[in-house]
């Protein structure tokens, strides 16, 4: 029986419980848990990407800002601040002229968006970094107490005990383009991670872990993943618990498509190295 979650208008909710078996269980047998959401339809999520494309546009012409963004990034992973989330995963990656990769994410977090409002004024003046900013604050409300609902059904909720409160999450915003080539699966560096919306859910393949893989190990989920329900999936920093990452990939399409994907980070961690089963190739020769 698949878990069901309610997110009404960014207010709290009710989380139904799990044995902590069951929960494991299914991470184990399907390497997610579907998530019923009510609350961010589709147009709200529509409106982060179109937010995203402005900030796209803007900085693409104006790169000045982007420098600017990326000095306030490195001022801020020297910050205490940047310790809550234990990475150094921050700010604007644009890969569009990367070859295969073709892709350009932002990674929000209410921290990194406070330091810079707080400490580089100036940016409060640009209506589209300011405005894509205030629409991830919105966007993330929710999630974390999604996670931290999750890690007391499993038994670990210490893991997310800090002076903060709730779990540190970090929001990814993501446009694939229609160059965008998928190569290998990949495990998230995170303790949780909430696939919240993407454009073309059919294009997510995952896979629960396992000691070896191959290219059919990866599948849609289920019940396709769709606009109306999200995915969560154990990622690389709960392993010390047994509780193993899913390894997931987003195949090409040939269009331009976009995503949110929100994770779940663990306070002043230091993540430890780990042997985890090497991934197929899914480059088309």
């Amino acid at each position: 029986m698949y878990l069901a979650w309610k997110v009404v208008c960014f207010l709290l909710f009710a989380l139904p419980s799990l044995s902590i078996s069951s929960l494991a269980e299914r991470f184990k047998e399907d390497g997610y848990v579907e998530v019923c959401a009510e609350g961010h339809g589709a147009s709200a999520f529509d409106a982060l990407y179109g937010h995203f494309d402005a900030l796209i546009e803007f900085l693409q012409s104006n790169t000045v800002w982007v420098q600017k963004l990326y000095i306030a990034k490195e001022r801020f992973i020297r910050s205490k601040e940047r310790n809550f989330y234990s990475t150094d995963f921050f700010g604007l990656y644009n890969e569009s002229n990367r070859e295969k990769r073709r892709q350009i994410a932002f990674y929000y977090s209410t921290h990194f968006h406070e330091f810079i409002c707080s400490h580089y004024p100036e940016f409060n003046q640009v209506p589209a970094i300011l405005h894509f900013f205030e629409a991830c604050h919105e966007i993330q409300k929710p999630y974390p107490h999604i996670f931290q609902e999750a890690a007391g059904d499993l038994g670990i909720a210490a893991i997310f005990s800090s002076e903060y409160g709730l779990p540190p999450l970090l929001l990814k915003v993501v446009k694939y383009l229609p160059s965008y080539q998928a190569i290998r699966p990949h495990y998230d560096g995170s303790a949780f991670s909430l696939f919240l919306d993407s454009t073309d859910g059919k294009a997510l393949l995952l896979s629960p872990y396992k000691s070896a893989f191959t290219v059919e190990d990866f599948a849609s989920p289920l019940k396709a993943f769709s606009r109306h329900q999200i995915l969560l999936i154990p990622g690389t920093l709960l392993t010390e618990f047994s509780i193993f990452p899913t390894p997931h990939i987003v195949a090409q399409s040939g269009k331009t498509r976009y995503a949110a994907i929100a994770f779940a980070m663990r306070p002043h961690y230091i993540e430890k190295k780990l042997s985890l089963p090497p991934l197929p190739n899914f480059a088309i020769e």
